[in-house]
């Protein structure tokens, strides 16, 4: 009784349906659930990561300040400020790129020095002056220890984080050493990113020894989560980070909960649907059995009318078309042709019938054609063939006709259906064109006569231009060893010739720094003209050594990642004292701080020291002016000046080696006319192009484009 009420219960489509829907709505949120606690579980752990990983570089940062303040007080307390201030300076900021500034202030509070000046000029600043860098100031004092101010408002403008080590000389208090660090660079060196887009909040901030209070770095607005904070117990303070996560994306697991939903529903639907299937099917099957036998008694008068229906289209159809069409039965015989084919024939629909239409085909195509005919019906293979019908007026139309069988479903012939095209014009067209070819073969046979008689003298011409050919080879192969020994000439003289200047130009500073012995003043005069000489001339045999390398296929490039931005830096500091001798000023429009280049430096440092010098040596008053961006992956720097400028005939000369222009570059100006040459030939080797546009008289634009990376 039990396992019939139960085969009863499962048997009921509710029943079964009710049933699927409930286990599988457990069975799939009880998945969402547990996927719910690996996706809190994945993001506190993620949260974690970018915790740990932020304190470490922090802690690494705070030890790096201390390590740079320390040692140049170090440096200070022992041998004073140095005069070499900016080198050493450099030399700091050059192992450290999250420093952007290094200063020294003396013991009453003002800025002494600066490194380096370019945007932080600041010097003659008293700090003790500042609300914001007092405080930290004189906690410095009073700790008599490295100590981390910030946020501070900078004074050269924005917001910063100074590190300070007092300096103090036989025990009496003589300033500061620092290092300045912008806040957009320590929040970059510490990964923290500030974008909308990101999927963490950040927020760091300084504990104030006295107040206990935090001083944030952002602008965030921390009130409503304390709870994140993390200390970071630091040597020189505490300091506090935020990680919040911002919960832009949904927790996948509702994803799944409603997936888990849907399908239930799906399945439970399906369980109700199948279990009550069969009782569906027997009743759909008695329904169609008795349409069926509706059908069978109708079935016969609806195929009669749609047999006489498709005639009747089929005759309206074909009485249309522009081609001859035509039926046949099994045996062969005409049944039926339309009003093209009577047209083309001349004879009425009766005359046609049978084999009557074979009347209107040319006498003497009708034999053939009645074997090709009766072959196709006997084979009950494709009828193909082309003919002339005469019709009674004694027209003739060429045409080509193509006829195939007719069967039914059950594969059995019924007769044959054909189409006849009017092919007349292009029959004419194949015998003119046979006319065209015979007169043609006519032509090409009398032009073939006059071409024999040209043979010999073509023969003789080949000769002449063969001898000539042979003469001019010579003439090429000693021209390229006269041109392999001339590059041969200068790599190895440049060589011998380097060596000497060297130890000329060596001797004459040892000289000039009075290690032998005192100086006159002329003396000192003339050994300065000697020195400067002698720099002029290595730098000529230097460029004579890469033109003779460039000509003979010797020169090669390196390629290493380096800063452009640090390269140029250091070219434009070089040449300064140059322009600022001729009252010249060399500005700068830099959209990156940093631009990493994959090229050979010490070529493209070369190619910039040429163009910026040329710049110099050409320009009498005004601003030389070097722009840098970066277009579809190629780095383009241009150097514009407003010295004498080029005439447009001279252009053209411009890159070629060993000439110097007339019109205004002249020999007023010295120097080998090597400079460009190799410039552009250095430019094209790193995979680059370099041009000029210039007007005389205005001034000149070189600008060349390096590959990022090859």
């Amino acid at each position: 009784m039990k396992h019939s009420l139960s085969h009863l219960l499962f048997k009921n489509p509710l029943i079964v349906g009710f049933s699927t829907f409930i286990i599988l709505l457990f069975t799939s949120q009880y998945i969402a659930y547990q996927k719910f606690l690996i996706n809190e579980n994945e993001q506190k752990k993620e949260i974690n990561n970018q915790v740990n990983i932020i304190k470490e570089k922090l802690q690494a940062i705070v030890m790096y300040s201390y390590s740079s303040t320390r040692t140049l007080g170090y440096i200070i307390e022992r041998n004073g400020i140095p005069d070499d201030f900016d080198t050493i300076a450099r030399e700091l900021l050059k192992g450290h790129s999250y420093f952007d500034a290094v200063q020294l202030v003396d013991g009453e509070g003002f800025i002494t020095h600066v490194y380096p000046l370019k945007g932080n000029e600041v010097i003659g600043y008293n700090i003790f002056t500042s609300t914001t860098a007092s405080s930290g100031a004189l906690e410095t004092i009073e700790r008599k220890d490295f100590f981390i101010a910030g946020p501070v408002r900078l004074k050269q403008g924005g917001v910063g984080i100074i590190s300070r080590y007092p300096i103090y000389i036989n025990g009496k208090f003589e300033g500061f050493s620092a290092v300045i660090t912008k806040l957009s660079t320590f929040l970059n060196d510490l990964n923290i990113n500030t974008s909308e887009e990101n999927d963490f909040l950040y927020q760091l901030s300084r504990v104030n020894f006295e107040t206990g209070e935090e001083e944030f770095f952002l602008e965030n607005d921390m009130s409503s989560y304390k709870s994140y904070a993390v200390p970071i117990e630091l040597t020189f303070g505490e300091w506090k980070l935020y990680v919040i996560p911002l919960q832009k994306n949904i927790n996948t697991a509702i994803w799944f909960a409603i997936i888990g939903f849907l399908m239930a529903i799906m399945l439970s639907w399906s369980a109700w649907y199948f279990t009550g299937q069969s009782e569906r099917i027997n009743n759909l099957i008695n329904t169609k059995l008795e349409e069926q036998e509706y059908e069978l008694n109708t079935i016969h008068e609806t195929t009669r009318k749609q047999i006489e229906k498709s005639e009747l289209l089929y005759r309206t159809l074909t009485s249309y078309a522009p081609v001859a069409i035509f039926n046949t039965n099994e045996e062969g015989e005409c049944t039926y042709v339309n009003e093209e084919w009577m047209k083309y024939s001349g004879m009425e629909f009766n005359e046609a019938l049978r084999y009557g239409w074979t009347n209107a085909i040319y006498p003497d195509d009708k034999d053939r054609v009645m074997d090709e005919w009766q072959e196709a019906v006997s084979n009950n293979s494709e009828f193909q063939s082309e003919f002339r019908f005469l019709n009674k007026n004694g027209k003739i139309t060429w045409l080509s006709a193509k006829a195939t069988k007719l069967v039914d479903s059950n594969n059995n012939l019924l007769g044959h259906i054909g189409i006849a095209i009017d092919v007349s014009e292009r029959v004419k067209n194949e015998k003119e064109l046979l006319h065209f070819k015979r007169d043609l073969e006519k032509l090409v046979s009398l032009r073939t006569d006059e071409l024999s008689e040209s043979k010999e003298a073509l023969l003789n011409l080949l000769e002449d231009m063969n001898l000539q050919s042979i003469e001019l080879e010579k003439e090429k192969v000693k021209a390229q060893s006269a041109d392999l020994m001339k590059s041969a000439f200068l790599a190895t003289m440049s060589h011998e010739l380097r060596t000497p200047m060297n130890s000329i130009i060596g001797f004459t500073s040892l000289l000039l720094k009075e290690y032998a012995g005192p100086l006159n003043q002329e003396q000192a005069k003339q050994l300065a003209m000697v020195k400067n000489s002698g720099q002029h001339l290595l730098g000529l045999i230097n460029d004579i050594l890469d033109i003779s390398k460039i000509e003979a296929g010797e020169l090669t490039v390196s390629f290493q990642e380096f800063d452009f931005v640090e390269s140029l830096t250091d070219i434009i500091d070089f040449l300064s004292p140059q322009a600022i001798s001729k009252k010249l000023v060399i500005k700068t429009d830099l959209h990156n701080e940093k631009v990493i280049l994959k090229s050979d430096k010490r070529r493209v440092e070369q190619v910039l020291l040429n163009l910026i010098s040329n710049a110099i040596k050409f320009s009498e008053k005004g601003t030389i002016f070097i722009k840098v961006n970066l277009v579809d992956s190629m780095l383009c720097t241009q150097v514009i000046d407003e010295g004498i400028g080029i005439s447009k005939e001279n252009l053209v000369k411009l890159f070629v080696p060993f000439i110097q222009l007339n019109g205004g570059l002249a020999r007023s100006h010295e120097g080998t006319g090597l400079g460009l040459a190799i410039s552009k030939n250095l430019i094209e080797k790193l995979g680059g192009t370099i041009k000029v546009e210039s007007e005389l008289g205005k001034g000149s634009t070189f600008t060349f484009c390096l590959p990022l990376e090859l």
